[in-house]
């Protein structure tokens, strides 16, 4: 049994591990030498084989170590989705989430790209269909437990996503919200210490 908190980064629609955000929190990771275990999957493209990865992975924990989640657009919506699963199955543990300019109701805008799409990091080509989209929506999530136990950090210039919608959506939450930016959040590395202090419970508002 550890201690170690198990540390997830959950990046967007058609991107992977090798996302600019997601080897910045690695490199932080090392960089600071954090004692914290990571977990960076390239998530499938299919929402039901993303559901099953995390289920899995999850499920390994046994609800011994705390588990902290970062998400990232699409990421954001399934790190809501997996904080609420991990709060049912280990109520007793530390879970904590930071969403990054995350996607609400993503199957509502997903109904506009249905079609062939291009993941920006392997060029894998895949098909976004019906299916798909009545997947994500079965993963919705009402009602937050732990609200005050989210940090949602959101640019205005997300030319992507409503950044009201998120507002509205984690409104008991902890938010930070900046002027202008990009869907990317611009100078994400800049803000890795308040995540980092937010996910080890120090005040970071």
């Amino acid at each position: 049994m550890t201690k170690t908190p198990l540390l997830i980064y959950l990046h967007g629609l058609n991107s992977s591990s090798r996302s600019t955000k997601a080897q910045q929190t690695i490199h932080y990771v090392h960089k600071n030498k954090l004692d914290i275990d990571l977990w960076v999957p390239d998530l499938p493209c299919h929402p039901e084989q993303a559901r099953r990865l995390m289920s899995d992975r999850i499920r390994r924990e046994y609800g011994m170590r705390p588990v902290y989640i970062i998400g990232s657009s699409l990421g954001g919506y399934y790190g809501t989705w997996l904080m609420q699963r991990l709060i049912y199955l280990h109520p007793d543990i530390v879970t904590r989430l930071v969403l990054i300019n995350p996607a609400v109701r993503p199957y509502e805008l997903f109904r506009q790209y249905l079609g062939k799409q291009t993941n920006f990091h392997t060029g894998e080509e895949w098909e976004l269909t019906t299916e798909h989209v009545a997947t994500l929506e079965s993963l919705e999530t009402f009602w937050l437990d732990n609200a005050r136990d989210i940090l949602l950090m959101v640019q205005e210039g997300d030319e992507t996503l409503d950044y009201r919608k998120a507002q509205e959506k984690y409104a008991r939450s902890h938010i930070i919200t900046q002027k202008g930016g990009s869907h990317a959040f611009e100078h994400y590395d800049d803000m890795l210490p308040t995540i980092f202090d937010f996910l080890s419970e120090k005040p970071v508002l």
